[in-house]
C-alpha cells in the first residue's frame, strides 16, 4: 500500500486517496485506519504503576486488564507536554505520538531512576484505528470489542481499547499486521491517519505536537471535561497549579470547534485576535483539512468571542463558523 503524507504542523499523517474520498465514509461500513504516527513506550519494573501515579493526571490505580485510562503528562508549571493512553496488557504501556516519544521518555526517566523503573520505546506492535458503524460488517480477526468507554479486550497477539463513540485503537503484533489489514484494504475500507485525525477532532479529541508541547494548561484543552484529570488521586507533576485552576480560578476560555476557510498556514499555538488586532481572544490548538483551503479547527477561545478573528501571522481574517 502506497500513500502520501499531509503535515499537521510538522507531523506527517498518511493519506491513501484524494482528500474528498479519504474523508467519505459509508454509514453501513466499518473502517480501519493506519496509525503509524503513534508510538508505544513500555514502563518496566515492579513499581511502574506507583511511579506513573506520581507523574500523570489520571488515576493509574484504576487501570487493569479490562480498562485503560487517558492522562496528561505536565511540566512543573502545569502545562501539558503529552497526552497519553495508559494500557496494561502484557506489561504497562504508554501510547502517544511518535514525535513526542523521545522528549517524554527523557522527562519520565529523570524521575524513573529513583524508582527503579525503566521507560523504553517498543516496536513489538503496530497500531490501528477502528471505526465501528455496523456490527455485521468487517471486523479484523473477528475481534471482540469492548462496549464501554476505556474498556479493553485482548488476545495473545492483539489488544483493543475503546475511546468512546465507537472508535477503537488496536495494538497488533508486528508479525500479524499484513493479515490484520488485508480484508479492509481489499474492500476499500482502509484509511490513513489524516482521516482518523479529522474524525477525532469532530469528537473534540485533540493532539499535542512538538510545536504545542508545554504551551497549554489542561483546562484550556477541556481536559477537565474529558476524563483526563482526576482530582482525588493525590500529587503528580503540575498538580498544584492544575488543582488551583480548577477549584479557585474563574475560567474564561473553552475548547470550541470551528470550520474556517483560509489559504494561509496554520500552526498549533497561533494566537487569535479580534479583527482590530489588539485583543487576544484565544489560541489555535489543533486543525485538520476537510476540503481545499477549508479546515476544522479546535481552539481555546473566550466564552464571549466575536464571529471573526485574525490568526497570528495571517493577512486576512477568518469567520468562526
Amino acid at each position: 500500500m502506497t500513500g502520501t503524507q499531509y503535515l499537521i504542523n510538522h507531523r506527517p499523517l498518511s493519506i491513501y486517496s484524494p482528500l474528498n474520498q479519504e474523508l467519505f465514509f459509508e454509514s453501513h461500513k466499518n473502517y480501519l485506519f493506519d496509525l503509524s504516527y503513534l508510538g508505544v513506550m513500555n514502563v518496566e519494573g515492579k513499581h511502574g504503576s506507583e511511579f506513573l501515579q506520581g507523574q500523570i493526571s489520571c488515576d493509574v490505580r484504576e487501570i487493569n486488564t479490562k480498562q485503560m485510562r487517558q492522562g496528561a503528562l505536565c511540566n512543573l508549571k502545569g502545562r501539558v507536554t503529552a497526552l497519553l493512553d495508559v494500557l496494561a496488557w502484557q506489561g504497562l504501556h504508554l501510547i502517544l505520538p511518535d514525535d513526542l516519544v523521545i522528549e517524554t521518555q527523557r522527562s519520565l526517566m529523570k524521575a524513573a531512576m529513583l524508582s527503579r523503573v525503566n521507560v523504553q520505546r517498543s516496536s513489538a506492535h503496530q497500531l490501528f484505528g477502528l471505526y465501528l458503524q455496523n456490527k455485521d460488517d468487517l471486523l479484523p480477526f473477528n475481534i471482540e470489542l469492548p462496549l464501554e468507554r476505556w474498556g479493553v479486550s485482548s488476545h495473545e497477539t492483539y489488544c483493543c481499547y475503546h475511546l468512546g463513540d465507537n472508535f477503537f485503537i488496536v495494538l497488533v503484533s508486528s508479525k500479524q499486521t499484513a493479515t490484520f489489514i488485508s480484508s479492509f484494504h481489499a474492500q476499500n475500507q482502509w484509511r490513513g491517519s489524516l482521516a482518523w485525525h479529522a474524525l477525532q477532532l469532530q469528537h473534540r479529541r485533540i493532539e499535542i505536537y512538538p510545536e504545542s508541547r508545554g504551551l497549554f494548561l489542561p483546562h484550556r484543552l477541556g481536559l477537565h471535561l474529558s476524563g483526563y484529570l482526576n482530582f482525588n488521586k493525590g500529587c503528580y507533576k503540575g498538580q498544584e497549579i492544575i488543582a488551583r485552576t480548577h477549584f479557585r480560578a474563574t475560567l474564561k476560555h473553552e475548547l470550541k470547534l470551528f470550520v474556517i476557510e483560509t489559504s494561509e498556514p496554520l500552526c498549533s499555538g497561533q494566537k487569535m485576535y479580534a479583527n482590530y488586532r489588539d485583543i487576544e481572544i484565544g489560541e489555535l490548538i489543533d486543525f485538520c483539512p476537510i476540503k481545499d483551503e477549508k479546515f476544522i479547527i479546535a481552539a481555546s477561545v473566550l466564552f464571549d468571542h466575536p464571529s471573526q478573528c485574525l490568526i497570528e501571522g495571517h493577512q486576512h481574517p477568518v469567520c468562526l463558523s
